[in-house]
């Protein structure tokens, strides 16, 4: 079962890990959207569509091992959260108590997916 990056994830640590890698790429490509202006800039679009090819592609592998509800609802939790911060900081999003409560909110749901979600049901293993 040692396959690595390449195949299935060791381990569940390994599996989280590529969803955090997962997340980042995910932030990366949606932060960086408005900069295609619609993906009608050539260079930036270039950019944003291998960043969520390589967005998808650990997430692929950490749902060889992980229950994919928690996994998908992680790193989507991680990367709204996340985009939603870097466009605060740097593209000029409304800053809001409101806002940061949300924000806040999502990241306690992804902390309880992380570590009640680890597990298959019983009877259930992931293939």
């Amino acid at each position: 079962m040692d396959e690595g990056i390449a195949g299935r994830p060791r381990d569940t640590r390994t599996a989280w890990i590529l969803v955090l890698v997962s997340a980042c790429f995910e932030m990366a490509w949606a932060s960086g959207l408005p900069a295609t202006e619609g993906f009608t800039r050539p260079g930036p679009t270039t950019i944003v569509v291998a960043a969520m090819v390589a967005s998808f592609i650990p997430l692929a592998r950490a749902v060889r091992v992980l229950p994919i509800g928690s996994a998908y609802a992680v790193w989507t939790g991680l990367g709204a959260t996340g985009t939603a911060i870097i466009g605060m900081l740097w593209h000029g999003d409304l800053v809001s108590p409101g806002r940061i409560l949300g924000i806040m909110l999502v990241i306690l749901g992804v902390i309880g997916l992380r570590f009640a979600g680890d597990e298959a049901p019983v009877g259930k293993a992931h293939s």
